[in-house]
């Protein structure tokens, strides 16, 4: 019964978000008159703000789950929606936004509806859930081998080759997404018959590929314990987006999010979470995906990318 709800609520949601695409896809947004309209708004959808910060005459904006930053100009024509984004990261209550196409550069704001607003109250908590199979699992890998072991099958899921099963792991498009990424890496670690953390890092990040840089406002992947050879317990980062050759320290992983040879970079803070946890903001907010519905819905839709290219498809259809 508790499944079919789920689903239902998903579903509905789903035709609502696609309703305000099509709707406002072929409609400039009613833009304010004084702004310039030789540009295509796109419909981004319904979501909630957790972050403003003004910067060289624009402001950042970050948004719950996506991993983009996006921006809007310091001018008088978007002082009101500038004020409306204000007001709803200060409430955490959802937007309807409305993005130039083809950039992350918010065109224009909405009030969203109070059912929008009950709904994203309904899933966005400060309460943390525990996990039944969480219980029934071993907290501490037993020696690095099966860390390693571990860590070439979650590899392995990676879009691309051969041996991935669907919905794909994206670590080729590390643009967004890492919410989705740690998520199934969880699962993967799940089904071997263990339990992980994850980490959140929070702030001005930069991380290259080798051969492109993105730009995040927080990343986020799962951390395990192992038993080193002396049989002392440590932890390492999984996360084959920003180290393919193998786990790596949480300081280490950090220092990857903050690659000063792709800009300028700072961390505001870093949070650990129950593995459970889909998606913690700043505040400490956090979002459950029990059912790895946004999950494989984000994967599917990022499957088909690889490289730095921006800005990413819509997954307002997966549900949050």
């Amino acid at each position: 019964m508790k499944k079919f709800l789920l689903s239902m609520m998903v579903f509905v949601t789903v035709l609502s978000f696609n309703a305000c695409s099509d709707s406002g896809a072929n409609q400039d947004a009613n833009l304010n008159s004084n702004e310039s309209k030789d540009f295509v708004v796109k419909d981004f959808g319904k979501t909630v703000p957790v972050g403003i910060q003004q910067e060289n005459g624009k402001y950042k904006v970050s948004f719950m789950v996506s991993a983009q930053p996006f921006e809007i100009k310091d001018t008088k024509e978007n002082e009101d929606f500038i004020s409306m984004i204000r007001q709803a990261v200060k409430n955490e209550s959802p937007i309807h936004v409305f993005t130039k196409a083809n950039t992350n550069e918010i065109a224009k704001v909405e009030k969203a509806t109070e059912e929008d607003a009950r709904y994203f109250k309904s899933v966005l908590t400060k309460e943390v859930k525990s996990d039944a199979t969480a219980a029934r699992l071993a907290s501490v890998i037993p020696n690095l081998a099966t860390l390693n072991s571990l860590f070439a099958q979650i590899k392995s899921q990676s879009c691309g080759t051969s041996t991935a099963s669907s919905p794909c792991i994206t670590f080729r498009y590390p643009v967004d997404g890492c919410y989705a990424r740690a998520h199934k890496m969880r699962q993967i670690l799940n089904n071997a018959g263990y339990e992980c953390e994850k980490q959140f890092v929070y702030g001005n990040l930069r991380a290259s590929t080798g051969t492109c840089c993105v730009s995040w406002v927080y990343h986020v992947a799962v951390l395990v314990s192992f038993k080193n050879a002396s049989g002392v317990v440590e932890k390492r980062i999984i996360d084959p987006s920003l180290n393919s050759t193998g786990p790596i320290t949480d300081t280490a992983w950090r220092a990857a999010c903050t690659n000063s040879t792709c800009g300028s970079t700072s961390v505001s803070s870093f949070a650990n979470t129950a593995g459970n946890v889909y998606y913690r903001s700043p505040s400490g907010s956090l979002l459950y995906d029990n059912n790895l519905v946004n999950t494989n819905c984000t994967l599917t839709a990022f499957s088909a990318l690889s490289g730095c290219t921006t800005p990413t498809p819509s997954t307002a259809h997966c549900g949050f």
